[in-house]
């Protein structure tokens, strides 16, 4: 029999996972917390569900709150009682829309203000003001560990909620990137060295890392770097993913733009150079990648059937990650075929 005292699991869920959870969550007005180490893009799925599910998305950063913030400033009213007046941020208690309000960093808060969301997570009132029938809450927020500002949240405030806890996922996160316009250089990089998407350490002084978001953030340098000095360009990305990260990417970089022009493996996809360099291999499966149309795709085929297996597949696998429509055409078919043999 079983020990249960050594039965353990990861109950971590994965972006694409919170997504699909959010929605049961949300649709059934159950409020929900979700927990995360820094930059690892809890708030960005919680608007992207919103957006895609017809929500109005509400960003609450409940850190800013003092406590009178919810129930609203008083006013005396026609009888002499008074009323109080509620915040604009908090949806018209008559309104017939769908709402998604998210307390950002709500274990940020102090707990007065913990306090003051009780009746409102439970009851879905504060004072004389109640939520909308088609309002949902949810919550975000970094772990206690994270060497964040983080208050410990009262058990009572802590047992209103579902509890969450997100990891980063690779595959995932390639999957957004590719839809979401991050420049290939970053996408390729991070396929390659899976561990540094995300490394955070609470007990490290730096105060840059890789997450999630700094590559984004590096995205952005990458895409306006023209220009710029190699040791300039070094100490921005160092400045946002960190001094390891960083020291090999400007490297991988350098390879990158040593590069032929991927036109002329499109025009000739049988005779093109095949580098011999790995890294320069899968800087030139990043250009054709990006490049990658229903017009081309025939020729990214071809040449990828001269790519050892492994290479091929992951750059035809990249060019429908970016556009899924591409498996529908006659080239990706025959590629599918010939890798069925």
């Amino acid at each position: 029999m079983t020990d249960p005292d050594t039965i353990s699991a990861d109950y971590r869920i994965r972006p694409a996972e919170l997504a699909d959870a959010l929605r049961v969550l949300v649709e059934a007005r159950q409020p929900v917390i979700v927990w995360s180490p820094p930059g690892c893009g809890k708030s960005q799925i919680a608007q992207q569900v919103a957006n895609e599910d017809g929500y109005r998305y509400v960003d609450i950063r409940a850190l800013l709150l003092d406590p009178v913030d919810l129930r609203g400033i008083p006013w005396r009213d026609e009888h002499g009682r008074t009323r109080w007046a509620p915040p604009s941020f908090l949806p018209p208690t008559d309104s017939t829309a769908r709402w998604l309000l998210n307390l950002e960093e709500l274990a940020s808060c102090v707990p007065m203000v913990q306090a003051a969301l009780y009746q409102l997570t439970l009851e879905r009132k504060c004072g004389e003001y109640a939520l909308p029938e088609g309002a949902s809450i949810i919550a975000c927020s970094n772990r206690e560990n994270d060497r964040g500002v983080v208050h410990r949240m009262p058990t009572p405030l802590a047992n209103r909620f579902v509890h969450l806890e997100l990891r980063t996922d690779v595959q995932d996160w390639l999957a957004w990137a590719a839809a979401n316009g991050i420049a290939p250089e970053v996408l390729f990089f991070v396929q390659m060295r899976p561990e540094l998407l995300h490394q955070f350490d609470p007990e490290s002084a730096s105060k840059s890392f890789p997450t999630p978001r700094s590559w984004e953030i590096a995205s952005n340098i990458v895409h306006r770097r023209a220009g710029l000095e190699p040791n300039l360009e070094r100490s921005l990305f160092q400045g946002t993913v960190g001094e390891a990260a960083a020291v090999e990417f400007a490297a991988f970089l350098k390879v990158w733009r040593e590069l032929p022009h991927p036109k002329a493996v499109i025009d000739d996809p049988e005779n093109a150079a095949v580098p011999e360099n790995a890294s320069a291999l899968i800087a030139l499966c990043g250009s054709l990648y990006r490049m990658a149309n229903d017009v081309n795709l025939s020729s990214i085929v071809s040449y990828a059937m001269r790519l050892r297996r492994e290479v091929g597949e992951f750059l035809v696998g990249s060019c429908i990650r970016r556009e899924p429509d591409l498996q529908h055409t006659d080239a990706f078919i025959r590629w599918a075929a010939a890798r069925t043999q």
